[in-house]
């Protein structure tokens, strides 16, 4: 890839396109700035009204980072235990400052996701490293973020987009669990708006050599977007930070993605650049990572739902925008299933999701999910005579549900797609299979949708007699008036 020459700016398009709420009663202000080595990141934060007794942080590494806590009246030094940091009674409208050392830091109780580090002469940084902030915020109440940052240096960060009295650009962080895990990256970049049919995403390529080329990534983006957009039109959710990090080893294109809700939706990409660009834009995982946001977000515990619906869809989707053909989805959904049949067998559902990092379930757990998906869009299609679907159920879920800031259960979420669609489907199937050890049965919804495997067992072939052909064939292709491009 070639590294993309020039400048844009996030401007005020996407200010007015991001949706703004009203001012809170109570909105608490952080400005944070970084020296220009990334090496040091300063706080203020000045609380509205009585400040917190205390505040929290979501890494047990952050007490180590912190440094040169200063409380504005405060009598005492002020000092960490663990993830609290105790303030005490101070004066209303008081401010507090305080540091984060990442230059000779180095993270030991990191579990999951990505570790704060430099990238090229970029950082990124695990929010709970550095965002000491209160436990939790009143309905009136939020925090307001503003970043005061070195001439060429940008952040990117998952909150959502606004402005301030002086008409300057900042962030609300909202309502999600201050636990739940998000990033913030500094560097030489530039945040790039893309629009897609109900969204803006905000992309960040972070420096890598050889360098990256936005337009490239732009492309595939967009392309993986739009075809999440094919479930029901638009995409899911109003916003989306997504940060590209280069230098991933691997034979594939993107070695590794996740999806992060903290403060709201983001997705990161960590891409072995050098990888053709026709790999990009035919690989699964972009696609995957964003049908997440289809759903809100999903307890651990039920995995199998939020995975599963995402295996499910990274097949269908891409079919409907174009990226592979029907008869390839479908043998790619088979080929998912077989695997998920010969993984871990002889445990329940529940169990393999428990152990799945532990013990390695991951085909079990995602494949069992996406076979209960797609028995789940077949019955409700037969059920109602086409007029509901999964596509039809998520989005209803959309406009009900998936703006809220709280995790979800995988039963209360069936039992809330249930309820949208009127029927007793999804519950069905939770009761049939996560406490089953055998792996979802799908051979009456292969025989209704005209699915037929071939005598060596791993090939499907499309038969042009049976009870739903027809819904079969509309799985695959985008509701009337989708736009493809």
């Amino acid at each position: 890839m070639i590294r993309l020459r020039g400048i844009a700016l996030l401007g005020s398009a996407l200010l007015v396109a991001v949706a703004q709420a009203s001012v809170p009663e109570r909105l608490h202000h952080y400005t944070v700035s970084i020296d220009a080595d990334l090496s040091v990141l300063a706080v203020r934060a000045c609380f509205a009204g009585k400040p917190p007794l205390y505040l929290v942080s979501e890494s047990l590494d952050a007490a180590s980072a912190l440094r040169n806590v200063h409380l504005e009246g405060a009598k005492r030094k002020l000092e960490p235990n663990g993830t609290e940091l105790k303030l005490g009674a101070a004066p209303d409208d008081s401010c507090l400052d305080y540091e984060a050392d990442f230059a000779s830091f180095r993270g030991v109780h990191k579990h999951g996701g990505n570790p704060t580090r430099h990238v090229g002469r970029d950082l990124i940084t695990d929010l709970g490293m550095w965002f000491w902030r209160p436990d939790s915020l009143a309905p009136d109440e939020d925090i307001e973020v503003r970043f005061e940052l070195p001439p060429d240096i940008s952040a990117s960060a998952p909150w959502r987009v606004a402005t301030d009295e002086q008409g300057r650009r900042v962030y609300r962080v909202g309502h999600t669990p201050y636990d739940w895990p998000a990033a913030v990256a500094f560097g030489h970049f530039t945040e790039w708006p893309i629009d897609v049919p109900g969204a803006i995403l905000r992309v960040a390529v972070l420096e890598g050599t050889p360098a990256v080329s936005f337009e490239s990534v732009r492309a595939w983006v967009t392309r993986a977007a739009m075809a999440v957009t094919t479930a029901y039109g638009r995409f899911p959710v109003p916003s989306v930070q997504i940060l590209v990090v280069p230098g991933a080893r691997g034979e594939e294109p993107v070695p590794w993605a996740y999806v992060l809700r903290g403060g709201a939706p983001a997705a990161h990409f960590f891409i072995n650049q050098r990888r053709p660009l026709s790999e990009f834009l035919t690989d699964w995982t972009p696609v995957h990572e964003l049908s997440h946001m289809l759903l809100p977000y999903i307890s651990s515990e039920d995995a199998w739902l939020s995975e599963g619906l995402a295996s499910y869809y990274q097949n269908v989707l891409r079919a409907r925008a174009g990226m592979i053909d029907a008869g390839d989805a479908w043998q790619r959904l088979h080929g998912g299933f077989m695997r998920g049949m010969k993984s871990l067998p002889g445990v329940t559902l529940a169990d393999a999701t428990e152990r799945m990092f532990r013990d390695g379930a991951f085909m079990r757990v995602y494949w069992s999910g996406a076979a209960m998906m797609l028995m789940a869009d077949q019955r409700l299609r037969e059920r109602t005579g086409g007029a509901q679907s999964l596509d039809r159920a998520l989005e209803a879920l959309q406009r009900c549900c998936l703006a809220g800031e709280e995790g979800w259960r995988g039963a209360g979420l069936l039992d809330k797609l249930d309820q949208l669609t009127g029927t007793t489907v999804f519950r069905e199937l939770y009761d049939e299979y996560v406490s089953s050890r055998r792996f979802p049965d799908i051979a009456d919804a292969y025989q209704k949708l005209g699915l037929r495997v071939a005598a060596d067992g791993e090939t499907v072939e499309l038969l042009a007699d049976a009870p739903q052909v027809a819904d079969r064939d509309a799985i695959m292709h985008p509701p009337a008036g989708t736009v493809v491009r």
